[in-house]
């Protein structure tokens, strides 16, 4: 019995977890974005095909060309109020997959083994971030910011089981593209750990010719992104302070704290122990398993080059970073600190701890998980306004043509995205509803949303 219960115990706590979560993103609505990239429309006008709204936003708003084409394409052919949840559960498996497979790739986890320790670490994720309305349930922001993470996931990877063939090669130079056209943060980052690489492996005369080969599509991806006329027209719209340098100081100082509170955290510090545990019952030495002393070293250091990125974006735009920003360097933080862990400490696996030991460990998550703040917002929007915002979602998208009115809800769920729609017509989120509807007018009487930027 007790064997019994320390086998089920992580991934019962795992799938109750996860369970309200999957609920919600059912019951979750579209949102300001949304509209317009379902409508193919710029600047509030309706545009004739994918490509062009995509060439519109690379040359005039953003540069991250990949994900803009992929939320448009998706959007555009799909009934947004049948298919939204299934969208957004899509992203949120991808994560998990792509996890797993860098665990399997990386650490030579076996596959059960690997997607536990993926739904391990995304669990508590999900369980710590701040916004999660933004994170996981509003189909633009999360498709914008955690598809690039499973792709550099996936490339991480690739590399490390490389393979002398020409369909391996392509897809490392696919994958290296796809990463800065995905998120212009993203890409410095891949770039970074390309570049490390590359000098790494011929340093110590090891064939580096995927590396190499990465390094040079990413680079020249980065530059596409980097150097497109949509990212100064963006800042010049939206009157960013860029470079403010006068207080560096202050922006260093502010992303090493959210380093420190990263690490702090309960909940990696249980799933990172809890990750260990899985890996001491593999049974077989991963890729890492028996790495260089300096490799753990090389972690810590990519740790620290990871909060001056997020200074860096702090003093590139003069202001604080976005929570889904926050939550995105978190989630790599937290990644290196496991890679740090699994790799740098090798006393982990030279203790065999009891079953009793490893019971505690995983109850003492579980309990993390099932009493955290986020679960708890879950279950109660699941008792009662998710499923009347639902239904106000899908009244609102089946209507069409003429001048459409819609009253604001009277409770609206602590998980879900606002809408954004308010009672001026002219806002730009009222106009991409409206031409989705193809409607004249869209107004929300008694909106609570101002209309953004």
């Amino acid at each position: 019995m007790p064997r019994l219960v320390l086998r089920w115990m992580l991934p019962c706590a795992l799938i109750v977890f996860a369970a309200p979560f999957l609920c919600v993103s059912f019951y979750s609505s579209p949102a300001a974005d949304d509209f317009c990239k379902a409508s193919l429309s710029f600047n509030m006008v309706p545009q004739p095909s994918v490509m062009a709204v995509t060439w519109l936003y690379y040359t005039q708003w953003s540069p991250r060309w990949l994900t803009t084409f992929l939320e448009s394409l998706v959007m555009s052919q799909a009934n947004l109020g049948a298919a939204y949840g299934w969208l957004l559960s899509a992203v949120m498996l991808a994560n998990v997959a792509s996890l797993g497979y860098f665990f399997l790739a990386v650490f030579g986890f076996p596959r059960s083994t690997a997607l536990l320790a993926a739904g391990v670490f995304y669990a508590a994720w999900v369980a710590s971030i701040v916004n999660p309305d933004e994170q996981l349930y509003w189909l633009t922001g999360s498709m914008e910011y955690n598809l690039s993470l499973c792709t550099m996931l996936v490339l991480a990877g690739l590399l490390f089981r490389p393979r002398r063939t020409a369909w391996y090669y392509a897809l490392i130079v696919l994958l290296s593209i796809a990463v800065p056209a995905q998120h212009e943060i993203a890409g410095i980052v891949i770039c970074a750990i390309l570049l490390a690489g590359t000098i790494i492996l011929g340093m110590k005369r090891i064939p580096a010719r995927e590396w190499r080969l990465g390094l040079g599509a990413a680079t020249l991806s980065l530059a596409a992104v980097m150097l497109s006329p949509g990212t100064v027209a963006r800042a010049a719209v939206e009157r960013k302070q860029l470079w403010d340098t006068a207080h560096s100081l202050r922006w260093v100082a502010h992303a090493f704290y959210n380093g420190f509170n990263w690490l702090a955290n309960p909940a990696i510090l249980l799933a990172a122990c809890c990750i260990a545990l899985l890996a001491q019952t593999t049974g077989k030495p991963g890729a890492l398993r028996n790495a260089p002393k300096w490799l753990g070293l090389a972690l810590l250091g990519a740790m620290t080059i990871l909060l001056c990125a997020v200074a860096l974006v702090e003093i590139a735009t003069g202001a604080w970073a976005p929570p889904r920003v926050v939550a995105w360097f978190q989630f790599v933080f937290w990644m290196l600190f496991v890679c740090v862990i699994l790799t740098g400490v090798p006393e982990v696996f030279q203790f065999r701890f009891s079953e009793g030991t490893r019971t505690g460990v995983f109850a003492l998550f579980a309990v993390m998980l099932l009493g955290s703040a986020h679960f708890r917002a879950a279950l109660g929007d699941l008792r009662g306004p998710a499923q009347s915002w639902h239904g106000i979602g899908l009244f609102r998208l089946a209507q069409h043509g003429g001048s459409l009115e819609f009253a604001a809800p009277a409770q609206f769920p602590k998980l879900a995205k606002p809408q954004m729609l308010t009672e001026d017509p002219g806002c730009w989120v009222n106009r991409c509803l409206a031409n989705y509807l193809h409607a004249d007018t869209v107004v929300v009487r008694n909106s609570t949303d101002t209309c953004p930027h």
